[in-house]
């Protein structure tokens, strides 16, 4: 529905762009297109028309087809939503490159003082390592000057902007420093403010965007593949912060379109959705770069005789519970039991990677259920496997707390943890920090409140478990699993001229660094060097793990967990991808291959999804087929654990099992 502006003329290559743009220089011309403010008075589609009457000149939004007679305020910038893998990033530093020489554009917009011509990106912290290698790799050695603002090393002076040209930096940077009144970032009024993976501000409420937002500039990009996720005020945060007016304001935004899909009028919704889309937004398809072919095979493994025996015996255990918990009356028990099936089921899907060398890990589970006295003593572990099915959604602002949240390290409000109740509900760190102490028992709704308990996110899914099980890796005294003996036999049944070259290499993506454990040692015993990267590796030797991996003639695989995998990464040194197990969310799998299938690879890319047959995670790829929000489907009770929510999930996992 936003595909938008897909047939522009090519632009003038930046001289300082070593690159041979291509197809990128038609986004460049999207680009300086809306650098040049509204188009009064060109022929082309923008939200601002000027009419001039007997009556006067007025000036109509083409949107809601309103008028005003004052001028709206000018505005230069715009939102890139290419799909993943289409050379954002190439796109703005290209931008950034224009304001080099005759190609960029002189904006008519007033001088202040503290102007500087730098332009200012702000990433997540995976992302600082991309952006230095997308410089490098594409910029004419000595052209320009790019420096981070991170970390230890900060500007502290206007002055030594002047001969800076790009300026990286992270979200957490920016809202650490917000209202400090000492910082540079929003001293001074940069040349152009980007925003890379920009739905992390999609939450207006939050800290993170009303910091982000109060920075000055002349132009205003926001750069992510999924400018709606959940709902539609997604893109009204994403107006907010390019300011184009009069959508500057979600009430705006909320009276123009959103109370059209709220009364039902979808078409008229849709209609102003795609005017607005095409005068700010571009979003092109993935056909508009020739990409090698992308093959996606799925690839059932069945249980060994002792593994079908224990998954079944452990199906049953979650089904009996099920069972038991839907006859308690009381929600109070209910909720407590509600933990409990989650944990269950978790327990199957990590079963099908591990096989036998779950079954130490499960027995411990359910001693420390059964000896569990308090809520904060199995908060984390259900937080961790709530987490592992879908986005946790803050129950006071709506934000949603996705696995890739794990790798923003560097926040500001590290100091406060999150909150986690018995009924299933989330309080994120930010209104934790806004409601105090005082109040954090007031954050359940029930009468008596429930148990809550601050819980950790940078911690790794099931990070704490991985040494129940460590010392039997390494002999494989029960055999290897059934899916990692599958895995390894694939990879050497390859044909020895596509096994372990430059870009063919492979890739093995897992939801738990416990699986990625086992198919080390797996790989280990049948001589297939690996490396990993996973929520341990520190965020300053990120880079040059990936470095070694494409530059090291020894690596065959790299081991990589979803969270790490789905964001900031280019793996086009790898040809062929292995996801070891259907994750809940399916887009944190394309995500994920997109790490491998973009601009600059090479090869035909195969992807292998391995799932047990005749399991659950039959199901969890069911419910991907049917396109449900598998969030929606499991994770009902975030709206308060209403008892009706709960006993309808527990009735659908009932069924699913």
């Amino acid at each position: 529905m936003l595909s938008s502006n897909v047939d522009l003329e090519e632009a003038q290559q930046p001289r300082a762009i070593r690159a041979t743009l291509q197809r990128w220089k038609t986004a460049l011309t999207f680009l300086l297109r809306r650098e040049k403010g509204w188009a009064f008075d060109q022929h082309q589609s923008d939200i601002w028309d000027k009419t001039d009457t007997n009556q006067g000149r007025f000036f109509v939004n083409r949107v809601s087809n309103t008028h005003q007679s004052e001028e709206p305020p000018q505005f230069y910038g715009g939102i890139i939503a290419d799909p993943m893998g289409l050379g954002k990033t190439l796109t703005m530093i290209s931008l950034a490159a224009t304001d080099l020489d005759s190609v960029g554009v002189e904006i008519n917009d007033e001088q202040q003082d503290n102007s500087v011509p730098t332009t200012l990106v702000i990433v997540p912290p995976p992302l600082l390592g991309t952006w230095e290698e997308q410089l490098t790799q594409h910029v004419v050695e000595g052209s320009m000057e790019w420096r981070c603002h991170y970390g230890k090393n900060r500007f502290t002076d206007k002055n030594e902007l002047d001969s800076v040209n790009v300026v990286l930096t992270t979200y957490h940077t920016v809202s650490a420093e917000w209202k400090t009144g000492n910082s540079i970032l929003f001293s001074v009024r940069w040349r152009r403010i980007v925003l890379d993976e920009a739905h992390y501000i999609r939450n207006g409420n939050s800290k993170m965007a009303h910091s982000v937002c109060a920075l000055d500039s002349v132009a205003r990009w926001a750069v992510t593949g999924t400018p709606i996720q959940n709902r539609l005020t997604d893109l009204a945060t994403l107006l907010r912060f390019i300011r184009a007016h009069p959508y500057t304001d979600p009430k705006a935004f909320d009276a123009d379109i959103c109370r059209f899909w709220k009364s039902g009028k979808d078409e008229e919704a849709v209609r102003r959705l795609k005017h607005l889309s095409t005068c700010l937004l571009l979003r092109r398809p993935k056909a508009t770069i020739n990409l090698p072919s992308r093959r996606d095979v799925r690839c059932p493994v069945d249980f060994s005789r002792e593994e079908r025996a224990l998954y079944g015996k452990i199906r049953e255990q979650a089904v009996r519970k099920i069972d038991e918990v839907l006859q308690h009356s009381s929600e109070a028990s209910r909720a407590g039991g509600y933990v409990n099936v989650l944990q269950r089921v978790e327990s199957l899907r990590l079963f099908c990677d591990l096989g036998l060398y779950y079954h130490s890990r499960h027995q411990n589970l359910q001693r420390l259920m059964a000896e569990a006295t308090d809520w904060a003593s199995v908060a984390q572990e259900t937080f961790n496997v709530q987490r592992a099915m879908g986005p946790m959604v803050c129950a006071q602002c709506s934000s949603t707390l996705e696995l890739t949240g794990t790798l923003f390290d560097d926040s500001a409000s590290a100091h406060t943890s999150p909150e986690f109740s018995r009924c299933l509900k989330y309080v994120c760190r930010d209104c934790i920090y806004k409601l105090g102490w005082a109040n954090h028992e007031a954050l359940c709704s029930h009468k008596p409140c429930c148990p809550t308990a601050a819980v950790s996110i940078s911690t790794s899914v099931f990070e704490h478990v991985s040494s129940l099980i460590s010392p039997q890796i390494q002999n494989f005294s029960t055999g290897i699993p059934s899916k990692v003996k599958a895995l390894i036999a694939d990879i050497k049944s390859l044909p020895p001229d596509t096994k372990w070259y430059s870009n063919s290499l492979i890739v093995v993506f897992s939801t738990w660094r416990l699986s990625l454990d086992v198919i080390e040692a797996g790989l280990d015993q049948a001589s297939i060097s690996s490396i990993r990267f996973d929520g341990k590796v520190p965020q300053k030797d990120r880079q040059s793990v990936i470095e070694r991996f494409k530059t090291d003639p020894s690596l065959r695989v790299m081991l990589l967990t979803l969270s790490c995998g789905a964001v900031g990464l280019t793996l086009t040194v790898a040809s062929r991808a292995y996801l070891m197990e259907p994750h809940w969310n399916p887009t944190l799998e394309e995500q994920a291959l997109a790490r491998i299938h973009r601009i600059g690879q090479m090869q035909e890319v195969t992807t292998v999804r391995f799932y047990m047959r005749d399991s659950f995670e039959e199901q969890v790829m069911e419910l991907q087929e049917s396109k449900k929000n598998l969030a929606g489907v499991l994770l009902s009770p975030h709206d308060g654990g209403r008892m009706d929510d709960s006993l309808g999930t527990l009735q659908r996992l009932r069924v699913l099992l």
